[in-house]
C-alpha cells in the first residue's frame, strides 16, 4: 500500500515538473513578449510602492506629531487658522476661563522663507518658561530646553541638528541672527524633527510681528472633558475660534484619508494597467496557439491540464513582475530618501505592509 502511495506522490511530482518545465519553455519562447508583460506589472507594483511609502510616511508623520499635542486645545483668532488677528494677551482671557489648566501662545514660521516651507523646517516662537510643557512628552537629547532670561538661544530638533551638524554651545544662524544652541531634541518622527525652538519675544522682535501669535495652546484640567472646554473658550473668549483634540483628529484623519486616497490610486492605476498586459499577451497566446493545444488534447492532455498551463504562465509572469516591481520599488524609495537626506525632507516610508498590499493587489 505505502509502495503505491509512493509511486503515485512520484508521479505527481514528476508530472508538476513536467507542467513547470512546459510553462518556462512557453515563456521564454515569446521572450520580448513576456518580458513586455513582465515590465508591465512590474511598472504598477513599483507605483503601488512609492506611492504607498509616500502614504506611509505621512500617516507615521501624522500619528506622532498628534500623540505630541493630543491632549491641548488650539486656539485661533476668529477669522481661522490661517487668518491672523491673534495677540498673546488673550493668553491671559484663556487662563481665566474655568478648567483650563495652563495656556501658552506660539508663533509659527517658515525656516527657509525663499523656499515657502518646502524644506519642512519650522521656527517656533515659545515663552521659553513654558518650552518643557509646550514640548512635551518630547524628551531632550541633549542640553536642556529654554528656560526664563533666554533671548538668543534655541533648542533645535534631530533632522536640523544633523543637517547642520550641530552640537550644544554651537552657533545657530536664523534671519541673519546668530543664536546659541542649549538643548537638542530626541527624533519623534513628527514636525518636532524640522523644528527650531526660539523664545517668543525674540522671534516676534525677528519677523517684526509685533506681540502677533498663530495660536495659543489651552491645557484643561485632568477631570475637564475636553471637548466641551474647547466650546466655553469659544464663547468666553472674543474673537477667537478652538480646535479641540477630538475635532482635529476628525479633520486631520479626514485630510489623511484624501491625500491616501489620491497617492493609493494612482498606483492601483498602474498595478490594473499592468494586469491588463497579461490578460492581453494570454489572450493572445491562446488565439496563437489552437494548434499547440489540439496536439496537447490528442496525446491525451485534458482541458483541466491546458487550463492549468496558460494560468500557471500568467501567474509565473504576474510572479516575477511583482517580485521586481517590489525590488525595484523598494531601491527607488531608499535612493529617493538618499538623495533627499541633503534637505532632511523624509517623504517616504516602507512598512511590512506594503509589500503585501502589492502582492495582494496583483493577485
Amino acid at each position: 500500500m505505502k509502495t503505491l502511495e509512493n509511486v503515485q506522490f512520484k508521479f505527481i511530482i514528476r508530472c508538476g515538473i513536467i507542467m513547470l518545465d512546459l510553462i518556462i519553455r512557453n515563456i521564454t519562447n515569446r521572450k520580448v513578449r513576456s518580458a513586455l508583460t513582465v515590465c508591465g506589472i512590474a511598472l504598477g507594483i513599483f507605483a503601488v510602492i512609492v506611492m504607498g511609502a509616500m502614504s506611509e510616511n505621512f500617516h507615521q508623520t501624522f500619528e506622532r506629531s498628534m500623540s505630541v499635542t493630543s491632549d491641548k486645545i488650539r486656539v485661533f483668532a476668529e477669522s481661522g487658522v490661517f487668518g491672523g488677528g491673534l495677540r498673546d494677551d488673550k493668553v491671559s482671557d484663556v487662563l481665566r476661563v474655568a478648567g483650563v489648566k495652563d495656556a501658552y501662545g506660539i508663533l509659527m514660521t517658515t525656516f527657509d522663507e525663499d523656499k515657502m516651507g518646502m524644506s519642512g523646517k519650522q521656527v517656533l516662537g515659545v515663552p521659553p518658561e513654558k518650552s518643557s510643557v509646550a514640548l512635551y512628552p518630547v524628551e531632550l537629547k541633549a542640553g536642556r530646553f529654554l528656560t526664563p532670561g533666554d533671548s538668543y538661544q534655541v533648542v533645535v530638533g534631530n533632522n536640523i541638528k544633523r543637517e547642520y551638524e550641530l552640537q550644544v554651545g554651537s552657533k545657530f544662524k536664523i534671519h541673519d541672527k546668530y543664536f546659541t544652541v542649549v538643548g537638542i531634541l530626541d527624533y519623534t518622527g513628527s514636525i518636532f524633527d524640522n523644528a527650531v525652538i526660539v523664545p517668543l519675544k525674540t522671534v516676534q522682535r525677528l519677523y517684526n510681528v509685533g506681540n502677533s501669535v498663530s495660536y495659543i495652546f489651552a491645557v484643561p484640567d485632568e477631570r475637564v472633558d475636553a471637548e466641551m472646554l474647547s466650546k466655553r473658550i469659544e464663547l468666553s473668549v472674543k474673537g477667537t475660534s478652538t480646535l479641540s483634540p477630538g475635532e482635529l483628529a476628525v479633520q486631520a484623519r479626514q485630510s489623511f484619508m484624501i491625500f491616501s486616497v489620491i497617492t493609493i490610486s494612482s498606483g492601483l492605476l498602474a498595478a490594473i494597467i499592468g494586469g491588463l498586459c497579461v490578460m492581453n499577451t494570454m489572450l493572445m497566446s491562446v488565439a496563437e496557439r489552437t494548434r499547440e493545444f489540439g496536439i496537447l488534447r490528442a496525446i491525451g492532455a485534458e482541458t483541466r491540464d491546458i487550463l492549468l498551463l496558460t494560468l500557471g504562465e500568467s501567474s509565473c509572469m504576474g510572479l516575477f513582475g511583482g517580485i521586481l516591481g517590489i525590488l525595484v520599488g523598494i531601491g527607488a524609495v531608499y535612493a529617493m530618501n538618499a538623495w533627499l537626506v541633503k534637505t532632511r525632507i523624509m517623504l517616504f516610508l516602507i512598512t511590512p505592509r506594503l509589500p503585501v498590499i502589492a502582492m495582494f493587489l496583483l493577485c
